[in-house]
């Protein structure tokens, strides 16, 4: 399974939010990201890239 780790971007910092990803959904502005447990958290941003082969995702936040 592909799991992704997840980072904020802000400005020159890179922060990572979650590990262990499985799904992103993007809705008013905002990032809910899924976890394989069942765990989710919520970002406010844009996503920016997803790279299946490094398995990560980037979202850029507001500063």
């Amino acid at each position: 399974m592909c799991e992704l780790s997840v980072y904020a971007i802000k400005g020159d910092a890179r922060e990572k939010v979650m590990d262990g990803v499985v799904r992103l959904t993007v809705r008013d502005g905002k990032v809910l990201m899924e976890g394989i447990f069942g765990d989710s958290k919520e970002v406010e941003g844009k996503l920016a890239e997803v790279n299946i082969i490094a398995q990560t995702a980037s979202i850029i936040v507001a500063e």
